[in-house]
């Protein structure tokens, strides 16, 4: 069988010595491994000599590192012949490390061919379903497919525009190793809080498994039950300065797969600690980049994010032009939080995505028809935003003003509350859920109607616009006013609209 480093790429053989270095380093008595080295042309005598001559075994192994660190740096193109020179029989008899990194190379590379074959099918496949697909609809952003990883979720999930157009959650885009296709989703499928409609009573049962709570509308977060970091799909992070979310499902090594979303992109740990303006990104991302104030290394250690084979051909270790463009944008909805049976549209000017009808104002068909770059409208407002009120504004004059002079700040408003709105607790109509609501509240209100009723311009003014948003708020403060977290959540809320509607209209608080 062909030794391993014969066909695999120098940047994979590259990253698979710098991550075993120090274990090289360690080696006891390594002069037959300097030699052969030397022998090898692959270091200089010089070098050779002066590890030779030490004594202390500290010594030895930091002089070793530094040879080996050198080899990385001035001689990186010669990578193939150091692991060919290394891998050696007689060589590998000396050196038990040396054993079990080729050990760890072909066991890897048996994986991947038995795995090959059925992997090129699928990619056969589903290469075809875009055709198909793309043929219809040429855009220059394309939508985003929803073919990689086939996932069906059991539970309907509305956006905004609910009223106008139902959809289910269903293939989520995901990118797995080749180790982890096989696998289980962590908790696509964790119990819901259950809907009680006769009772304000909550029942709990505190298990590790299930948490079942009466739940209310405007009140009960739809959230995983189990909080061990073992089930968590985000996590978020910090290198210095910078924050971020770091993605599980994306997370392939540090230069592989963007897994890290700031505000503004999407980034592998090695450009996320670049970013950040850390030094040594190429060596430090493990550390640097901290988790609840522990470095990245823990999740590894812990099993919780695995850093893929060398050897990996998904969509984050052999990505095609497909696969680059998709890692640049979310996969799910900014708003409803969810894939759907609809293909996402994708921001040509930030990472955010949208289902047509989730986004405001909707997305027509014949928008994606153009090949010119789309732009959301957060990135509308954001680009427009210093020319729009440079003067500082009464609360008054805004909400007096016509809806339609206002449309593009009202839009982003409506849109930054959804987005918000991380567990769609108010996303969606209250009485469909529970019988006793509308005996406590007599005008429910909820984002989606709002959404719909500026979608197809029912507000003539922005005060009409703003009494609705409040009109949630108050709802919520009236129907759990015994409940204080769920009270809390719904405050939360309300501060942040109230604070990004004075900025927006650059509203002064005098």
């Amino acid at each position: 069988m062909t030794e391993p480093t014969f066909w695999m790429e120098k940047e994979e053989l590259l990253r698979f010595f710098r991550r075993h270095k120090t274990e090289l380093s360690c080696m006891e008595n390594p002069h037959i491994f300097l030699s052969q080295l030397r022998d090898h042309d692959l270091i200089p005598d010089d070098r050779y000599q002066k590890v030779s001559r030490m004594k202390s075994k500290n010594n030895i192994k930091r002089g070793l590192y530094d040879i080996l660190d050198w080899l990385e740096k001035k001689q990186s193109k010669r990578i193939i012949d150091f692991w060919d020179c290394v891998f050696n029989e007689t060589i590998m008899n000396q050196y038990p490390t040396l054993r079990l990194l080729h050990n760890k190379l072909k066991d890897e590379r048996d994986e991947t061919e038995e795995s090959d074959e059925g992997k090129r099918k699928k990619l056969s496949a589903d290469e075809d379903g875009e055709k198909k697909q793309t043929n219809s609809v040429k855009k220059k952003r394309n939508l985003k497919s929803r073919s990689a990883c086939e996932e069906e979720e059991e539970e309907e999930q509305a956006g905004p525009s609910s009223r106008l157009t139902p959809r289910k959650k269903s293939k989520k885009l995901c990118f797995l190793s080749n180790e982890e296709e096989d696998e289980d989703e962590d908790s696509d499928h964790d119990k819901e809080d259950q809907v009680s409609s006769s009772s304000k009573e909550s029942s709990t049962d505190d298990t590790d498994d299930e948490r079942q709570t009466e739940e209310r509308p405007q009140q009960q977060p739809q959230t995983s039950t189990t909080r061990h970091d073992c089930s968590r799909k985000v996590f978020s992070v910090t290198c210095g300065a910078l924050a971020a979310t770091l993605h599980r499902n994306r997370f392939a090594s540090g230069t592989r797969g963007k897994s890290l979303r700031t505000e503004t992109i999407w980034l592998t740990p090695e450009e996320f600690v670049k970013e950040a303006s850390c030094p040594d990104a190429d060596a430090t991302w493990r550390k640097d980049i901290l988790y609840e104030g522990e470095p990245l290394s823990v999740l590894i250690e812990g099993g919780i994010l695995r850093i893929h084979s060398l050897l990996c051909k998904c969509g984050l270790c052999k990505p095609d032009s497909r696969d680059l463009d998709d890692q640049k944008n979310d996969d799910e909805c900014c708003v409803c939080k969810g894939a759907g049976e609809e293909e996402l549209v994708e921001c040509d000017h930030c990472p955010r995505s949208f289902h047509q009808r989730c986004h405001l104002p909707h997305v027509e068909d014949d928008i994606l028809g153009d090949d010119r770059p789309w732009m959301c409208t957060f990135c509308s407002f954001r680009t427009s935003q210093l020319s729009l009120h440079p003067d500082q504004q009464k609360k008054e004059e805004v909400v007096s003003r016509q809806i339609s002079q206002l449309m593009l700040q009202c839009q982003y408003l409506l849109l930054y509350l959804c987005s918000a709105d991380e567990e769609q607790i108010f996303a969606t109509n209250p009485c469909l859920n529970l019988q006793d609501y509308s005996t406590v509240i007599k005008t429910p209100m909820w984002l989606g109607e709002v959404a719909d009723k500026l979608q197809e311009q029912l507000y003539q003014t922005v005060g009409e616009f703003v009494s609705d948003i409040q009109l949630i708020f108050t709802n919520c403060a009236a129907y759990n006013r015994d409940n204080a977290e769920f009270l809390a959540k719904g405050n939360g809320l309300k501060e942040l609209f109230d604070g990004e509607f004075k900025s927006v209209f650059n509203i002064s608080d005098n």
